[in-house]
């Protein structure tokens, strides 16, 4: 099994287990307001995943040095394996363990947005883009999307980073 794959498959459990310890302190639940920021931490652990993968990606190359499409490639394979997880846990998720969420989370945002004094019909417009961020085109959209291309991004900048100077 190549690096990619492993550091792909343990990223997207390592996110999902967040969503799930997300779930169990409420912040889908009952303090959504949390929730609605604490969801970018799983940002934070597939940049970590990533580092970590392309040091060892580094340490394989006869040189030492990753070049830019080595490191691009290799954290687009990790990040597009992490999201297929993840979206397959999310359906299960949605459907199976907090049905209520996306309407609590919903619920929540409309009542900002009214206390914030924004007029009814932008109202009605954030609740249909959420409705329709949410739903199943929306969700492959922003995860088997947006995950590789946040994975490609990090990548490109951390292989940078990771490169050695001429001596």
């Amino acid at each position: 099994m190549s690096p990619a794959f492993k550091y792909g498959l343990s990223t997207g459990a390592a996110v999902c287990l967040w969503i799930l310890s997300e779930f169990a302190l409420g912040f889908h639940t009952s303090r959504p307001g949390i929730g609605e920021y604490s969801g970018y931490f799983s940002g934070v652990i597939v940049l970590a995943a990533l580092v970590l993968l392309l040091r060892q990606r580094r340490a394989t190359t006869a040189d030492g040095n990753l070049t830019l499409g080595q490191g691009l490639r290799t954290g687009f394979e990790s990040s597009l394996v992490a999201a297929l997880v993840v979206y397959c846990f999310l359906l299960v998720y949605h459907q199976f363990i907090n049905p209520a969420g996306l309407d609590l989370a919903l619920e929540w945002k409309v009542a900002q947005l009214r206390a914030q004094g924004v007029s009814e019909t932008a109202v009605r417009e954030e609740i249909v883009l959420f409705r329709r961020m949410h739903g199943p085109v929306g969700l492959a959209a922003g995860t088997l999307v947006g995950l590789p291309l946040l994975g490609l991004i990090l990548s490109g900048l951390i292989t940078l980073g990771l490169r050695r100077r001429p001596a």
